[in-house]
């Protein structure tokens, strides 16, 4: 076998075939959430331990697709909001793993981006990760030579692993400027003796290393303190031009304002807020507003433009926001609003289906918005059982956030839910939350009792 290899599979139990075949590191994923074709993609802390143990070392890098795709891949995985989402399930993999510090994290780019407002996300998607790790750990990048020499001569990443599709833009200078630290120079190789594929990598030593690791914290991962905090997110939404030709970018919200830019058909952008039928954007992601497209040549990808929220922004003016866009789920399971996707965004698990129960996801974005940190989890008890904020239960008011044990009358695994507290009606609550109803809606459920399948019990009011 050779020296380092990379592998979807976990490879604790293989670990001392592994060392006696040659192997000396073993590069492994991080990632929010492990694919049907790949259960066992994300390392964990046992692993770890069994493939140290053994002699090995270990470097580590998140992929949770990456881009891969058809065609031309999917860009808006390297939206801003992504790369907060993104960078703090990386940390806390590194955390559960007892990854040491000063050890390496790659985050993959798996398609070939070459167009330059493509690179430009990216380069903006890798800075908001950097901000994140604080330092803590060296943040490394797989993908062609035109992200490696992209990242490389920005500053942001200081360690580039580059793979073997030599095809990919960029790639041959880079390997031939001998500024890459990793090449993935075979892939999809098997042994007779392991139910695993891998792919096959070798270091240039013109580096002192490549960020792997030979040991893991002594520390429990629950007394591991999370590195890094997700910073507030301004509101807004990712929206893709449908417009046939290209579409122009305006210095104000009309046509006898003058044409400051254009936008290719498919062009990814942030949108802020409309004014009339146009829709303010930021056209490379970095929170700079650019100018102002017609809206009907638009189409919203994630989330949408917010209303105006009125001062002082709370977590429960932001909520009184959103009820004015009647967020609703769309019906069946083939699509999804991408509202709630956007709800989900903000939370350590990522983008879900909206089906997948969002008042936890609705409280957080709210509280998100308004320059606060909410528990970052779709668990509505998270506000609850975390100890979010202080317990105001015996004088609450308007705003507050309202957490209710959740039981099914007729029997079954029990939940919860979050909301904002509206009205105290004694024996009732009226609250304003997300998933009432399937919707964000102003809603009356009761202190203790029955609403619905449900049996209902208040736990706590939080401030």
């Amino acid at each position: 076998m050779h020296a380092i290899i990379d592998s979807p599979y976990n490879l604790g139990k293989y670990a001392a075939k592994l060392a006696l075949e040659g192997v000396q590191t073993v590069i492994r994923y991080y990632n929010f959430k492990n694919s049907e074709t790949f259960p066992e993609k994300c390392l964990t802390r046992a692993e770890a331990s069994q493939l140290i143990s053994a002699g090995l070392s270990l470097a580590t890098v998140y992929q949770q697709r990456a881009g891969a795709g058809e065609g031309d891949g999917h860009i808006e995985d390297f939206t801003l909001a992504r790369a907060s989402r993104d960078a703090q399930a990386a940390l806390q993999c590194a955390n559960r793993v007892g990854q040491p510090a000063g050890s390496a994290i790659y985050f993959s780019v798996d398609h070939d981006f070459a167009r330059t407002a493509e690179l430009q996300q990216i380069r903006q998607y890798f800075a908001a990760v950097q901000v994140a790790f604080a330092g803590h750990y060296r943040l490394g990048v797989y993908g062609s030579g035109a992200v490696c020499r992209l990242l490389k001569d920005a500053g942001i990443c200081t360690l580039f692993w580059v793979p073997r599709s030599m095809g990919w833009t960029g790639t041959k200078a880079f390997l031939a400027s001998n500024d890459w630290t990793l090449f993935q120079f075979s892939q999809e190789l098997s042994e007779p003796w392991g139910k695993f594929d891998y792919d096959a990598n070798k270091f240039n030593t013109a580096f002192p290393d490549f960020g792997q690791f030979a040991a893991i914290s002594n520390l429990a991962p629950a007394a591991m303190p999370l590195v890094a905090t997700t910073a507030p997110v301004r509101p807004f939404g990712t929206y893709q031009v449908i417009a046939t030709g290209t579409l122009n970018v305006r210095g104000g919200p009309g046509t006898t304002f003058p044409v400051i830019g254009s936008l290719a058909s498919g062009a990814v952008v942030h949108g802020y807020r409309f004014e009339g039928d146009w829709l303010q954007v930021d056209l490379n992601g970095d929170g700079r507003v650019d100018g102002f497209v017609k809206a009907t040549f638009v189409r919203a990808r994630m989330g949408g433009a917010p209303l105006p929220v009125p001062a002082p922004v709370t977590p429960y003016a932001v909520a009184k926001v959103e009820l004015n866009y009647n967020v609703a789920e769309f019906p069946g399971t083939e699509d999804n609003n991408p509202r709630i996707s956007l709800y989900h965004s903000l939370t350590s698990d990522g983008v879900a289906p909206d089906e997948t129960a969002w008042c936890s996801s609705f409280a957080n974005y709210c509280v998100t918005q308004a320059g606060g940190k909410g528990t970052n989890s779709k668990w509505a008890r998270s506000w609850h059982d975390s100890h979010w904020g202080a317990d105001v239960t015996a004088s609450p008011r308007e705003g507050d956030i309202v957490v209710f044990s959740r039981v099914p009358t007729a029997g079954g695994p029990g939940g919860g839910h979050v909301a904002f507290l509206v009205e105290d009606l004694g024996s009732s609550l009226r609250i304003l939350g997300g998933n009432q109803s399937n919707k964000v809606c102003e809603d009356v459920y009761p202190r203790s009792g029955t609403k619905g399948p449900y049996t209902y019990q208040l736990l706590s009011i939080r401030r």
